[in-house]
């Protein structure tokens, strides 16, 4: 016997009850177990008896009560024959919802209309169960996915937008949607406004378009305090014209809360195949919703802890900076340089924040200089100029708790350094230098050749921008540079 031949023999096997099969085989029984018997025992009553004398004539009793004993029993085995077809499939049907059995499996003993129609209707169930399986089975690993690419984010030094998108491109993704945006809302002024959007999919422009508006829809559903789900038939009014600009044939929409507070939402738009989402598709975005409302929560509280490192640090370098009577101001007048610089320079509104307070923080590793070195009179000694130039390390790691503000690190630790790779600590040279730092380095040191000393006296603008100018390629970036004349030249620092 064959592996399938005997796969075959293990399957159950069903025979036909048709309905009108049924009922001429009931009648059948019925007739044989009930009616024969009876109309055996009139037949004897009416028509074997003498109606003189009341005696019967003479009748084979023991072949009647045969007859009837026959006729019952068979009705009998087809009674059972019935049941035992019912109870069969009671039993298949029972170890398909369990699982034990698939509908495939099952022999169909004759060709019954009835038997087909059955059988076709597991085999529909249990096709749509595996198809829901393979659907939910693929959802894991995607889920498993995301929160394995959400950990590697976590604990690298990833800003908190590229954790966002990140989510948002694999929530569609286990969703099968075409769209989706997380929204973080933050109170300001007695008013709640958007912090952070990020969206991604098709309609991802329509949905950062949406965050800048006054009346945003994206606004009311964040301060939704349950799951909001809408689904429209096709070709309804609402299909071709939203007042909110939005245009969806499906959306859902999961509130970000914690601690009995908005955070904001995470929504998807238009389910793929036309489908619409439903409670599953809801408690799974919810799931997420929760992880991303503790994440933003955490990364807020992160940030606001690290900002108020920063401010305390810079007010550390202002102390510094106080200590030096011939370096007073030097911190504002070299951060607003940098940033004009910057800003002629197109740079980002982000990296010029950064520059901004790298320029405050730049000295802050003169803290762990001694005062008879920092703060001497006289020109320092090799061995005490070597000790100096520890501050941009020192600097460096007094910033390096900062896990936001991880480019502050580079600018601070490089700011010493020469474009032609003769500066310190690392001896970097060109473009392995940060734009931010080479700017820095510039601003730097215009302001300490134009400010008194107690070793000499201070350069006249001229003379300092003459000696910058012989050092440009070797001390400077040259296009650094050029950008700061022409900038100086319209407007001196």
């Amino acid at each position: 016997m064959t592996q399938v031949e005997h796969a075959k023999s293990k399957f159950p096997k069903l025979q036909s009850l048709d309905s009108s099969g049924i009922q001429l085989k009931i009648g059948i029984a019925f007739i044989l177990m009930g009616l024969l018997p009876i109309s055996i025992m009139l037949y004897m009553l009416f028509f074997h008896l003498n109606p003189i004398t009341k005696q019967g004539y003479r009748v084979d009793l023991q072949l009647l009560v045969g007859l009837a004993l026959c006729s019952s029993l068979l009705g009998y085995w087809i009674i059972r024959q019935i049941g035992s077809s019912i109870t069969s499939m009671a039993r298949t049907a029972k170890d398909l919802l369990d699982g034990k059995i698939l509908a495939g499996g099952i022999e169909v003993k004759d060709q019954s209309e009835e038997i087909r129609n059955l059988v076709k209707v597991f085999n529909g169930v249990n096709k749509n169960l595996e198809s829901q399986v393979a659907q939910l089975e693929q959802s894991k690993v995607i889920i498993q996915e995301l929160m394995a690419k959400i950990g590697a984010v976590i604990t690298s030094e990833e800003r908190t937008e590229g954790l966002l998108e990140l989510i948002t491109e694999s929530v569609i993704k286990a969703m099968g949607a075409e769209s989706g945006a997380v929204v973080l809302l933050e109170a300001e002024g007695g008013t709640r406004i958007f912090r952070q959007v990020v969206a991604c999919g098709r309609a991802r422009e329509k949905l950062l378009y949406l965050a800048t508006q006054k009346n945003s829809p994206l606004k009311w559903m964040s301060q939704e305090k349950r799951p909001l789900i809408i689904n429209r038939a096709e070709g309804s009014p609402e299909m071709d014209q939203d007042v909110s600009e939005l245009s969806y044939r499906s959306l859902l929409c999961v509130p970000l809360r914690y601690q009995n507070r908005n955070l904001g939402c995470v929504l998807v738009l238009n389910k793929g195949n036309e489908q619409a989402f439903i409670q599953e598709d809801v408690i799974m975005l919810e799931h997420v919703a929760s992880q991303i409302a503790i994440a933003s929560e955490n990364s807020r509280l992160m940030q606001d802890s690290e900002r108020s490192y920063v401010e305390t640090i810079a007010a550390l370098a202002v102390a510094v900076e106080e200590r030096d009577a011939y370096t007073g101001g030097h911190l504002e007048r070299v951060s607003e340089s940098a940033v004009r610089i910057a800003q002629a320079m197109g740079m980002s509104s982000e990296k010029i924040q950064t520059l901004r307070d790298a320029a405050y923080l730049h000295d802050i590793g003169k803290i762990a200089i001694e005062d008879d070195i920092l703060l001497k009179p006289s020109k320092l000694t090799p061995e005490e100029r070597k000790v100096m130039q520890t501050h941009a390390e020192k600097g460096e790691k007094i910033i390096a708790p900062l896990r936001s503000f991880k480019d502050l690190r580079e600018i601070i630790r490089h700011h010493q350094e020469w474009f032609d790779g003769s500066g310190y600590p690392d001896g970097v040279k060109g473009e392995w230098i940060s734009l931010s730092a080479r700017i820095l380095t510039v601003v730097d040191v215009y302001d300490a050749l134009t400010t008194i000393r107690p070793y000499r006296a201070a350069f006249s603008h001229e003379e300092a921008l003459k000696m910058m100018k012989a050092e440009s390629g070797t001390h400077f970036d040259p296009k650094v540079l050029d950008v700061f004349f022409q900038m100086i030249s319209q407007r001196p620092l």
